[in-house]
């Protein structure tokens, strides 16, 4: 078994968000060790196991900053200096935060020649950081800016199978 818990707090995120704990958690089980699983001449080991845990993307160092640059303007008596928006920032911004369950068998047969691997898991991202265009109403002109916009899913089972077909000294 195994456990631990990461915490980040940076100035990545907007002014409104602190910090993030993500915590995870493992068990593995050879089960074919313990003494009531029966002995097959055939079945070198089982395992089963699961895992659960949290993870997240972090923002760019400056996504979450408005910058601003200077533009000359022409007005009727002349040429004059502003300031306009390059990005516009997102003081609301947080990372992006995954969970995920998984579980799976794994099995090693005659003699190590045929080993299986098989996994179910189930991923839950959140609060996605999507680059979204911004209207040119705002004043910022064609820019994007980066938002926690939606939920991803991503579920399913994956399997795998190697075999040794030949094993001789000189193949």
């Amino acid at each position: 078994m195994t456990g631990a818990i990461r915490s980040d707090q940076n100035s990545a995120f907007g002014t409104d968000f602190q910090s993030v704990w993500y915590p995870k958690a493992s068990i593995s089980w050879i089960i074919s060790d313990e003494g009531f699983f029966p002995q097959l001449s055939w079945l070198n080991s089982l395992r089963l196991r699961s895992a659960n845990g949290a993870s997240g993307v972090q923002p760019g160092t400056t996504d979450a900053a408005a910058f601003f640059s200077t533009t000359t303007g022409r007005g009727e008596s002349g040429d004059f200096t502003g300031v306009v928006f390059s990005t516009s920032g997102n003081r609301d911004l947080k990372p992006e935060r995954s969970t995920e369950l998984e579980v799976g068998i794994d099995g090693t047969f005659w003699n190590g020649r045929l080993s299986t691997e098989l996994t179910y898991y189930n991923k839950s991202s959140k609060d996605a950081l999507v680059s979204r265009l911004l209207p040119p109403s705002l004043g910022t002109g064609n820019t994007s800016r980066l938002e926690n916009l939606g939920e991803v899913t991503n579920k399913g089972v994956e399997g795998t199978l190697n075999a040794t077909v030949l094993d001789y000294n000189n193949f």
